[in-house]
């Protein structure tokens, strides 16, 4: 399992212990499957979001992403709507955006979820970095959110 840096774990704090658990099981599946990428630990003030790229442009170039919420964390993606789920796990109903709602440890670590985020790392127009990586490059990005606003970014 992927070490948990620091600053993530301070982040997660703010919930209980089981979905901080949840948190690094999936963290440690979306970097196995990954590999080497650029992380962005995003503070919020109701959730975490863990952004992941392929360069240092974390919205994009965004592979996906793991938001924390109280009780549960969503494996999300960006362009989830272009990806093939025969096991129909993802969810929402947007124009882009589709999730995978993670709420026990089994639900981490499938073929199924493995599947979708390697299909997440050659969607088109993804870039890659100049460089190829050696190790995952992790950032951190504290912002508080106004009261009534949305906890995760407008991207269209």
């Amino acid at each position: 399992m992927a070490i948990t840096p620091p600053e993530l774990t301070e982040a997660l704090r703010r919930v209980e212990p089981d979905i901080q658990d949840l948190a690094a099981a999936a963290r440690a599946v979306v970097l196995d499957v990954i590999g080497p990428c650029y992380e962005q630990i995003v503070s919020m003030s109701r959730v975490v979001s863990v952004l992941y790229s392929s360069t240092g442009k974390p919205m994009k170039d965004n592979i996906c992403a793991l938001v924390v919420y109280r009780g549960h964390v969503n494996l999300m993606f960006v362009r989830g709507v272009d990806l093939k789920d025969p096991s129909g796990l993802l969810e929402g109903s947007g124009k882009a955006i589709r999730h995978v709602k993670l709420r026990t440890p089994a639900d981490v670590d499938t073929p199924a979820v493995r599947r979708l985020i390697a299909q997440a790392t050659k969607r088109e127009g993804l870039a890659k970095p100049d460089t190829p990586l050696r190790t995952t490059q992790t950032s951190v990005k504290s912002r508080t959110v106004e009261p009534g606003q949305p906890a995760w970014p407008r991207l269209f």
